[in-house]
């Protein structure tokens, strides 16, 4: 990457993830401005930085012609990853990545049709990932016209991915940084520890890391990680999702840009997903060590926490809280992962 003619860093977004996104390249010395695409003719920025795939991708190819900028993730990467289908396509056909055995579709009948095929239960997902949002567990022909309109209004689009249901010992998360190697001078991948998550109707809603699997296991994951952050072929932080059952490793998605998913980053490592970010897509030397064990719990908020609630989660060991517009993210830390997942549950509960 050759030195921008200026600081400015245009990111696309509002709320958690823009902001410590832009705190993050504020830290490198760059001049980060929170605004729209139509900033970016008069902005001119160094790099255009998307918080989620809302940005429809034929106008992020404009503004980065227009204006000159690196957009992050790269073009070709927000295509792959615009849906479910394009990135399962992706995984399954062109690099043969282990997934669940799953089915498109774009009906209700042909909700019905695939589930006859894969079976009861299944899960079924709208093509658009929204931090899991619409996704319905199907147990019964009772739940078809609930699951359907579940997916229809997460993303307003008719169908989605019907998926075989599996008891996975673990779900986890790896997330990757790939930037360039100061050693080397080339591209390179650096894999964080694994997160394992825990999800409530498709929600995150606990993660803690690192992950206690195998070791088979994670060369198996590490694998699948390298091979579809590569095929992204650009540079910043990747959330590889997995399941993992036994020594098997299967892909569900991944997401080329930091989210809940590494919110407990914030307490484990020495940088955390907004740093890598930031660093990697600056191609800036990257640095995923591990300081601690800990665990993140999510937890859903309508108003205020009361002082006396609050103080009483932070009384607990190496517990922080962080309160973002639709909920609370508890952050633990301690000498082992059960450890820091106690505390955090502890924490939660004294709020209430």
């Amino acid at each position: 990457m050759t030195e921008p003619t200026n600081r400015r860093v245009l990111i696309l977004g509002e709320g958690t993830v823009a902001e410590e996104l832009a705190d993050a390249y504020r830290h490198l010395g760059l001049e980060p401005v929170l605004g729209t695409l139509e900033d970016a003719a008069e902005l001119r920025p160094a790099a255009i930085v998307t918080t989620d795939a809302s940005a429809p991708v034929d106008r992020l190819v404009v503004a980065g012609e227009e204006s000159g900028a690196v957009v992050v993730p790269s073009i070709s990467a927000c295509e792959i990853t615009t849906n479910r289908e394009t990135i399962r396509t992706k995984a399954t056909e062109e690099l043969g990545l282990p997934t669940l055995e799953h089915e498109f579709v774009r009906t209700p009948a042909e909700l019905e049709a695939a589930i006859e095929r894969i079976g009861y239960p299944c899960v079924f997902k709208p093509l658009q990932s929204s931090n899991g949002v619409g996704q319905t567990v199907i147990r019964s022909t009772q739940d078809l016209a609930e699951a359907w309109g579940a997916a229809r209004n997460a993303d307003q689009q008719d169908g989605g991915v019907v998926e075989r249901y599996l008891e996975a010992d673990q779900e986890i998360t790896i997330i990757t940084a790939r930037s360039i190697d100061p050693a080397t001078g080339r591209l390179a991948t650096w894999f964080c520890e694994p997160i394992g998550t825990r999800h409530e109707r498709g929600r995150l809603v606990e993660a803690w890391q690192p992950a206690p699997i195998s070791e088979a296991a994670m060369d198996n994951a590490r694998s699948i990680a390298a091979r579809i952050t590569g095929a992204l072929d650009c540079c910043g932080a990747h959330a590889i999702e997995l399941f993992v059952d036994g020594e098997e490793v299967y892909f569900s998605q991944v997401i080329p840009r930091p989210s809940r998913l590494g919110m407990v980053k914030l307490a484990t490592q020495r940088l955390d997903q907004f740093a890598l970010h930031a660093r990697a897509s600056m191609q800036l030397p990257i640095d995923v060590t591990l300081t601690s064990p800990g665990a993140a719990l999510i937890v859903p908020r309508t108003g205020a926490v009361p002082r006396d609630a609050l103080a009483a989660a932070l009384a607990v060991e190496e517990t922080q809280v962080r309160m973002i517009p639709d909920a609370t993210v508890i952050l633990s830390t301690a000498d082992t992962t059960e450890e820091a997942r106690e505390r955090a549950a502890r924490a939660a509960a004294a709020l209430g």
